[in-house]
């Protein structure tokens, strides 16, 4: 029963954190303050291009894409077609949502050590969900950098 409580738990709080998102206004994002930063070790986005996150990133599953089709008014495209200034402005800033919205879901899961406790499982699905949103957060530090560098060309 622990292992069922603790997946309904991720999936209801997971929902959650992702409406917080996309309710979340906008203009109080700054993508160049903390957390969202590029930090000196970050290299401006080269530590993450030894990581080969270019090769292994669309391999991922990509929510933003089913929910996208499923709700076109949560998810803005991802396409730089159009203004490509005024599209990377936006897709900036979404970078950082998606930063927050995966730290937080991994942050939140450690409350399945409370939820299923008396195995020690708890640990481990905290733990797992933890490493699952680790790669998603990667991903969104390594576009951030590209999306500014396209914001200064523009």
């Amino acid at each position: 029963m622990g292992f069922v409580n603790c997946i309904v738990y991720l999936v209801c709080s997971g929902v959650v954190i992702f409406l917080i998102g996309r309710i979340y206004p906008r203009k109080w994002i700054l993508p160049d303050r903390f957390p969202f930063k590029s930090y000196a070790f970050e290299k401006n986005g080269r530590l993450y291009e030894k990581l080969h996150i270019k090769r292994w990133k669309t391999k991922l599953p990509d929510a933003s894409m089913i929910l996208g089709k499923l709700f076109p008014w949560l998810m803005p495209t991802k396409r730089m077609e159009g203004n490509s200034a005024k599209k990377a402005a936006v897709l900036y800033k979404e970078t950082c949502v998606a930063e927050a919205t995966h730290f937080f879901a991994a942050l939140t899961g450690f409350l399945c050590i409370r939820i299923w406790k008396k195995s020690g499982f708890g640990i481990v699905v905290s733990i797992l969900n933890a490493l699952w949103h680790i790669p998603f957060i990667l991903i969104q530090r390594y576009n951030r950098p590209r999306f500014r560098r396209a914001l200064k060309l523009a």
